[in-house]
């Protein structure tokens, strides 16, 4: 089927140009060359000041970022740039390595070399196919002359570095004209699924495709709640009814992590969770709270002693699981976020985050990883990793609100998930 798919066409290229940035070098003689068009124009010296600060405009239209960098006489930039289409009710992502090359004194250039293609069937199936690749710790490269092969995803490699999944499209620029299958209409693919953050669109269609509560979810208008399901790989849901509750009562879930915590809590507590007035709250946050104090009311009648004997009793699990993790610390110098050690530590920051992180017993989690974030000494954030995709699940402040460094957590958790990737090797 790959084969007989139609080359990238004039448009698809057009559009793939965008995707890099309008920028250009200047020097101080008032010498402009555009990195769109390869153009090399000059202008008046005090012209130039002027036109630094209000923005360049090049002929081939382009608005301008100028850096003044003289002595460079040649840059070549990269982006994966995909295209999404069909081909025998079989949905297709097609990603190209899309290349900007500027020389100095020549027109711009534009290449297009076509990677790998994600194929999901109708019945949800993925295959990779790809061209050959190379890489290690300090380099990549693509051998674009050679056939495609059937692959396979590679997010957990052998050997010292653990590299990121090369066949991901998350971050993938994505041309905006597509096609989608009819089957995946009919369960309800729509404009909303494609705005989700921070998730692949070849796995929401995997799971609309796959799962027997998606289409329903999707089709309520419940999108955090499908994005919850994408992220956490969970096909089912167990508190299905309360969702066509909701549906009923026109409630949105905003929070889908909280809200299932929350019914958690008061399914606990013997609160009527069939009940509109309980499950549809105006503030869930609030409710959320209120249904945590509730179970933390019976919680604490129980005894001291027991409690810490349990603890004891899980602790010993949480450490010999999550051990080697224990020395995983990640700080830009203010903040510093580190693996809580053991399910003492988990009370210890419920109780100061007011938060479930120790009664919704998330030390028992096997493909979670639970981080602090603090400054100085302060807890700003407890922070959850999933250890199957290696993303942030959520980060709470206290009272499950978000903090001033919220952010800078996740981009920091982010930028250094590397070292939670090799400690899991």
């Amino acid at each position: 089927m790959s084969s007989h798919l139609k080359p990238i066409s004039d448009k698809e290229k057009g559009y793939a140009k965008s995707i890099f940035p309008s920028s250009g070098y200047y020097k101080q003689n008032g010498e402009v060359w555009c990195h769109c068009c390869g153009n090399i124009e000059y202008q008046i010296p005090g012209i130039l000041e002027v036109d630094l600060e209000l923005g360049y405009q090049c002929r081939c239209l382009n608005h301008l970022i100028l850096e003044h960098n003289p002595r460079k006489d040649n840059l070549t930039e990269s982006k994966y740039y995909s295209i999404i289409q069909t081909f025998n009710k079989w949905q297709v992502i097609r990603t190209f390595d899309v290349h900007r090359i500027n020389r100095k004194g020549f027109q711009t250039e534009y290449t297009y070399n076509e990677v790998y293609q994600n194929w999901v069937s109708p019945d949800g199936e993925e295959i990779i196919i790809s061209k050959r690749y190379s890489r290690g710790c300090n380099f990549f490269n693509w051998y674009y002359n050679t056939e495609f092969k059937v692959r396979n995803h590679n997010q957990r490699c052998a050997g010292y570095y653990v590299f990121e999944d090369v066949f991901d499209v998350t971050g993938n620029y994505f041309y905006p004209q597509y096609k989608i299958t009819r089957k995946l209409h009919k369960y309800g693919w729509c404009k909303a699924i494609e705005k989700l953050p921070y998730v692949s669109v070849v796995e929401c269609m995997k799971m609309l495709l796959t799962s027997r509560h998606a289409e329903t979810v999707v089709k309520q208008g419940q999108y955090d709640v499908f994005l919850w399901m994408v992220r956490s790989k969970k096909p089912e849901i167990e508190y299905m009814p309360q969702m066509n509750i909701c549906h009923r009562n026109h409630y949105v879930i905003t929070d889908a992590s909280i809200y299932f915590d929350m019914l958690s809590f008061m399914e606990q507590t013997g609160k009527d969770i069939h009940n509109p007035k309980f499950i549809c709250p105006n503030d869930l946050y609030k409710a959320h709270e209120i249904a945590l104090a509730a179970y933390s009311k019976i919680r604490k009648k129980m005894e001291e002693e027991t409690k810490r004997k349990l603890a004891e009793q899980f602790n010993k699990e949480y450490v010999k699981d999550k051990g080697k993790f224990f020395g995983v610390i990640i700080t830009d110098g203010e903040l510093s976020i580190k693996v809580l050690k053991s399910v003492f530590e988990f009370i210890d920051e419920g109780k100061s985050m007011h938060h479930c992180v120790f009664e919704n017993e998330y030390y028992k989690k096997k493909d979670s990883l639970i981080l602090s974030a603090r400054v100085n000494g302060e807890r700003m954030e407890t922070v959850e990793v999933s250890l199957k995709t290696f993303q942030v699940i959520q980060s709470r402040a206290v009272c499950n609100h978000t903090s001033a460094y919220h952010n800078r957590i996740i981009e920091l958790v982010n930028r250094n998930m590397g070292l939670i990737r090799r400690a899991a090797s």
